[in-house]
């Protein structure tokens, strides 16, 4: 009778260490998974998750990916390889460790999201990029070993809240900008609070001037999250070598990247709304107060080198900054910029007349009229100021024909110098090669250092209408070249790095 109570009792146990949800233990020795991490990595179509970490009970000097089964967020996922590593992920080169680094190839489908396994979540009530509110991994099978014991390893977890992201950890300089300002909509006074994040080489602590480059996000980026700002688009990418290395001549090194942040978006003109375009910005004020007292705080940013860029809503935002304080930029790279060069109709109070548009992401769209918004004051107040626009033909969110190319060529038109634009037939992949990406999304050359080719200022300026414009993937956005003086550019960044005001 003894034995078969003890014999159930050990059965009864057993039973509950099986039936754990969390975590399976070892068959052969005690070591079981502590925890695991999601990290993350900035591509050019947004964040995704290349590895986990998982934390061990116990050091190990053996791993494994034989029979290991992963998924992520409902996703199944190839093993790429597995390693020892220390606690952030890196390599290790000790012999024992208690972290282990699942690494696992990317994929993209730009049919269907679900399959991306995306730790973010495009929420349609805001229009705006938010981390989703779970991240479930399973690990099936880890193989460890120590001391001629081996075992191997279950867990299901909820990594959503344990996040490592070394690409915008970079980003270490972060905090808020607060003011009063006046509503240009309702004439109220409001305050305002404005999120940034800034990448500062330690390099550059040497006492010479170095270069400010200031990123604008675009509508989905908005919110209080910088991370949401430095991922949702490949901002992380202004700080790696790969661009940074443009910026290193003599003792320069490197150059600055200050990225803000809106709780709405850029073209809010007061009442909460995404705009259209053609107004002010509630932000213009504040958004110019956080990068003087930035740079008052910097005291190595050369004041007369500090360039302005941004996408979509910050394209728009980089445009009405410069109209705003003509005298301040460097030199400015809108890129889908929604500026509109039309005006739009307006209720009475001020606001957008708003009809249904099945061809827009929130089902409406104000109604666009044939009155000039970009008229001839704008034309001559950017007329002295250094551009580079970048777009491509095939955006359907911010169609170029009624934003960016009438803009620049009003501009070529009036006489003005040293504007550039950069214009493709859509947006192919860099990191996903093969991949066509949303119109929209012109960017991505940016980010991946492949915006050199522009397009002829004289045929612009000499065709009818918008005739002169030939957008061009093979070129890298045109067939001309741009030329200063003696000297020539084939690179956006080698540009921007040269000029001063």
């Amino acid at each position: 009778m003894k034995k078969e109570v003890k014999k159930l009792l050990a059965l009864g146990v057993l039973g509950l260490a099986f039936m754990s949800a969390d975590r399976a233990l070892a068959s052969e020795t005690e070591n079981q998974i502590n925890d695991v991490k999601i990290i993350i990595k900035g591509y050019e179509f947004g964040p995704a998750v290349p590895k986990l970490l998982v934390r061990l009970d116990q050091k190990v000097s053996k791993v494994s990916a034989k029979n290991l089964e992963v998924q992520t967020a409902g996703v199944s996922r190839q093993v790429q390889k597995v390693y020892l590593s220390d606690k952030i992920g890196k390599k290790s080169a000790v012999k024992e460790s208690r972290y282990v680094t699942i690494q696992m190839p990317v994929t993209y489908d730009v049919d269907n999201a679900d399959k991306n396994a995306s730790p973010f979540v495009y929420n349609m009530d805001v229009f705006q990029n938010q981390w989703v509110k779970t991240y479930p991994v399973s690990i099936k099978g880890l193989s460890v070993s120590q001391k001629g014991k081996s075992a191997r390893l279950d867990i299901n977890s909820d990594a959503i809240n344990e996040r490592i992201s070394p690409d915008s950890d970079v980003f270490k300089n972060r905090g808020d900008f607060s003011g009063n300002y006046t509503n240009p909509l309702t004439k109220k006074d409001e305050d305002i609070t404005l999120k940034y994040a800034a990448y500062e080489p330690k390099s550059l602590k040497s006492g010479k001037k170095n270069p400010l480059i200031i990123w604008l996000h675009g509508q989905g980026e908005g919110g209080t999250d910088q991370d949401i700002t430095l991922l949702g688009n490949e901002v992380t990418a202004l700080a790696k070598k790969k661009i940074q290395n443009h910026f290193n001549a003599g003792s320069q090194k490197g150059a600055y990247i200050l990225t803000v942040q809106t709780p709405t978006y850029w073209m809010d003109e007061g009442d909460g709304t995404n705009g259209s375009g053609s107004g002010v910005s509630r932000y213009t004020q504040a958004l110019m107060d956080a990068i003087k007292q930035y740079v008052a705080d910097n005291k190595d940013v050369d004041a007369d080198r500090i360039y302005l860029a941004g996408c979509s809503n910050g394209g728009y935002m980089t445009i009405n900054m410069a109209l705003h304080y003509p005298h301040y930029f460097a030199a400015l790279v809108p890129q889908a910029a929604a500026y509109s060069y039309y005006e739009h109709e307006r209720n009475a109070d001020g606001t957008y007349k708003m009809v249904e548009d099945k061809s827009s992401i929130s089902g409406k769209s104000a109604v666009r009229t044939d009155k000039v918004w970009f008229d001839s004051q704008k034309v001559k107040t950017l007329k002295p100021i250094p551009m580079w626009f970048v777009h491509s033909a095939a955006d359907e969110v911010v169609n170029p024909k009624n934003y960016s190319l009438p803009i620049y060529k009003s501009l070529i038109d009036s006489g003005a110098k040293n504007k550039w634009f950069s214009y493709y037939k859509n947006v192919q992949g860099f990191d996903m090669k093969d991949t066509v990406y949303n119109g929209h999304w012109s960017w991505t050359y940016f980010f991946n250092d492949q915006v050199s080719g522009v397009q002829n200022p004289s045929a612009v300026k000499k065709a009818s209408k918008l005739s002169g414009f030939k957008a061009s993937n093979k070129t890298k956005g045109g067939s001309a070249t741009v030329k200063l003086g003696q000297k020539s550019y084939t690179n956006v960044f080698d540009w921007l790095n040269d000029q001063k005001k």
